[in-house]
This record gives structure tokens, C-alpha cells and sequence, in this order.
């Protein structure tokens, strides 16, 4: 397994995981619930982690979440698959689920 995202918030880390997972790239959110021990452990190690179970998709997975971690307020975005309008720093569409183009 390679750690290959760090979340800001659970909800980035729920919409990278999600882009992975429909790609065909198997991940997992680690720390989920670490949110609980900010004052004891340093802020960044409680922070949500995208984690590839194949390192070979690693890179993939890298490529795609790129635009996530550079990412500044956005246009939105039209889903291909539903026509449906999303806030441009979604990864995917919150109504049909389907997977929006990076911009």
C-alpha cells in the first residue's frame, strides 16, 4: 500500500476516494476518525489519507488526484452524464455520481 493524498477534511478525502474507486483503483481512507486525537498527536498526522492497496496504480492514482491538491476556487463544473451543475472543486457529480473532468 502507498499513501498517495492527504485530505484537508474527510469529506476531500471521501470525494478523492471516490474518483479513484471509479477508475478501477482500489483505496481506502486511513486516519477516518483520527479527528479525535488533535491536541495529542501534531495536526498533520490526524489528517485524512488516500492509500492505494496496488502500489503499481500509485502513480495513476497521483496523476488523477494532482488537480485536487493544487486546486483554487473553480468554475463549475456539467456533469458529462447527467447535464446536472456541481460546484467546481467536486470530483464528481452529487447527483448521479458520475465522475467530472478536471478543469
Amino acid at each position: 500500500m502507498q499513501r498517495v493524498y492527504i485530505a484537508n477534511t474527510l469529506l476531500d478525502a471521501q470525494l478523492a476516494l471516490d474518483t479513484l474507486r471509479a477508475l478501477h483503483i482500489e483505496a481506502h481512507v486511513l486516519n477516518a476518525h483520527a479527528a479525535g486525537a488533535l491536541g495529542e498527536v501534531p495536526f498533520t498526522q490526524a489528517m485524512p489519507e488516500i492509500w492505494v492497496s496496488d502500489d503499481s496504480q500509485a502513480e495513476r492514482a497521483r496523476e488523477v488526484l494532482m488537480p485536487v491538491q493544487l486546486s483554487a476556487p473553480q468554475a463549475e463544473k456539467f456533469c458529462p452524464r447527467c447535464g446536472e451543475v456541481n460546484p467546481g472543486n467536486f470530483l464528481s457529480c452529487w447527483h448521479c455520481g458520475g465522475t467530472l473532468a478536471a478543469t
